[in-house]
This record gives structure tokens, C-alpha cells and sequence, in this order.
């Protein structure tokens, strides 16, 4: 039997336990030590219970990555086929690739020869092109001999206009209505007067409406009005009618050239070509206003 004090095995006729000391009275301890021994079965059967279920969940988890490593095999076998498929797709057209390779090839050696065969030609235009080439410069050194008559007929133009013209106010050169010809040129603020003819009147290249006032440079000066500011311009007429035939030359500005045609209107002179131009244009040479 065993002591149910210190749990260790002792003679079933024992009246005290060896190894505690605990004294063994027959009549508790039969039907304590089979409520023990039915509690350590009872305790066993679970434990092997637990062990049971244990081995079955993990024969189940086993199963289950078995299940999955074999879908997985099965896929991979699926992508391989598949794999092998596509290498055989690729070797074929690898094998198409190579021949037209070869075609290339071939025409690449024919391109070379055509090439050697333009090297040749380009080297021959070449030599022509030269020749061209010193010809242009004999043209050219032509041209610069004839811009530099052209320019001292130029400078004879203006010589002439500085003789024959006189100066003139600002305060007297806006009596004289403006001639709307020869107002081309560079114009900045493309108000149809150019930036020279600005300079003169002492309105903005830069806007198109100096004063602001809704009204064009241009149309304003046309019409009579101030483009700097409110009100008409101070038009003469008499005082214009006296200057035809005049050159005037605005001394409170850079010098720039007028002439007072017939019409009793100043039309701006420019360059001495385009002051040449417009003085013959406007019967200068064959008028004689004075008289």
C-alpha cells in the first residue's frame, strides 16, 4: 500500500510509515488509498487523452502541409511545363532572329560598299565646293566695296539734308500735322509708328498708349491729339504753309530730319536711303514751295 502522507510505497501489514512516521490506521486507509489510486488512473486517462488529440492535431497539421506542399509541386510542375513551352518558343524565334541577322549583315556589306562609293562622290563635290567657296570670297570682298560706296552715298545724303535744313523747336515742329507715310521701321509696341519716329515725338516705343487714354500713339498724333497728355495738338496751319519745301531738323532731340511737303504736312526723312526716297516721292526736286 502506500503512505498517503509522503506518498511512498510501505508493507501492506505496516502500523507506521518507515519513512515519515505517519501512524497507518487499516480502517481509513483502504478506502483512502482506492479514492487515490482511482484519482491516479483518472489523471492517467487524461494525460494519455491529451497525448491522444495532441498526436491527432498534429497528424492533421502533417496532412495539411503535405496537402499543400503537393498543390504547390503540382504548380510548380504547371510552371515548368509551361517554362519549357516558352524556351521552345524562344529557341525558335532565337533561330529567326539569326537569320535575319544574316539578311542584315548582307545588306550592311552592301550599305559599306555604297558608302565607299558617296565617299568618293563628297570627296569630288568637295574639291568643286572649293572652287565655289573662292569664288563666294571674291564676291564677298565685291559686296564689301559696294557697301562702303553705299555708304558714302549715305553719308552724301546726309551731308546734303544737314545743309539744306534748318533747325527747329519741338514747341514749333508739333504745329506741322504729321504725314502718315514713311512711319515703318523696328516698332516695339506695334502702334504702327516706329521706335526712330518715337524717339522724335517723345512718346513710349514700349506702349502702344503713352497717356493712357484708350487712344493709340499713332491715331491720336493723326488726329490732331496730344498723345502725351489731354487735349488737341497746337496745329498751325499758316505756320505749316510757311515750311513747306523746308528740311527741319529737331535740335531739341538727336537731330533727327523733317520735310514740309505741299500738303503742309512734315513726313519723317529716316535713313538716307528712305530720306532720299521720300523727299523725291513728295515732288521736293521738282517744286519750288518758296516761290
Amino acid at each position: 500500500m502506500i503512505c498517503l502522507n509522503c506518498k511512498k510505497q510501505i508493507p501492506d501489514d505496516s502500523q507506521m510509515c518507515p519513512f515519515c512516521g505517519k501512524e497507518i490506521i487499516q480502517e481509513e486507509q483502504l478506502p483512502r488509498e482506492i479514492s487515490f489510486r482511482r484519482y491516479q488512473r483518472w489523471f492517467f486517462y487524461g494525460i494519455i487523452s491529451l497525448v491522444f488529440f495532441g498526436m491527432i492535431g498534429v497528424i492533421i497539421k502533417i496532412y495539411n502541409a503535405n496537402s499543400a506542399l503537393l498543390l504547390e509541386i503540382t504548380d510548380i510542375n504547371q510552371e515548368f511545363e509551361k517554362a519549357k513551352g516558352d524556351l521552345s518558343k524562344t529557341e525558335g524565334s532565337l533561330v529567326e532572329k539569326g537569320e535575319e541577322l544574316k539578311i542584315v549583315r548582307d545588306d550592311l556589306s552592301s550599305k559599306s560598299k555604297e558608302l565607299s562609293e558617296l565617299e568618293n562622290e563628297l570627296t569630288k563635290k568637295t574639291d568643286e565646293l572649293k572652287g565655289v567657296a573662292l569664288e563666294k570670297v571674291e564676291i564677298k570682298e565685291g559686296y564689301e566695296q559696294c557697301q562702303v560706296n553705299l555708304n558714302l552715298s549715305d553719308a552724301n545724303i546726309y551731308g546734303l539734308i544737314v545743309k539744306l535744313g534748318k533747325g527747329i523747336t519741338n514747341d514749333n515742329l508739333v504745329k506741322i500735322p504729321l504725314a502718315e507715310a514713311n512711319l515703318e521701321g523696328t516698332d516695339t509696341d506695334e502702334d504702327g509708328l516706329s521706335n526712330v519716329i518715337e524717339d522724335s515725338l517723345g512718346t513710349d516705343k514700349n506702349k502702344k498708349d503713352t497717356d493712357g487714354d484708350s487712344f493709340s500713339d499713332k491715331d491720336e498724333i493723326l488726329d490732331g491729339y496730344n498723345p502725351l497728355g489731354a487735349g488737341m495738338l497746337n496745329i498751325d496751319i499758316n505756320f505749316a504753309n510757311n515750311q513747306k519745301g523746308e528740311i527741319l531738323l529737331q535740335v531739341e532731340q538727336n537731330g533727327e530730319a523733317w520735310y514740309v511737303a505741299g500738303d503742309g504736312k512734315r513726313y519723317f526723312l529716316g535713313l538716307p536711303a528712305d530720306a532720299f526716297k521720300t523727299m523725291r516721292g513728295i515732288e521736293y526736286w521738282t517744286k519750288d514751295w518758296k516761290s
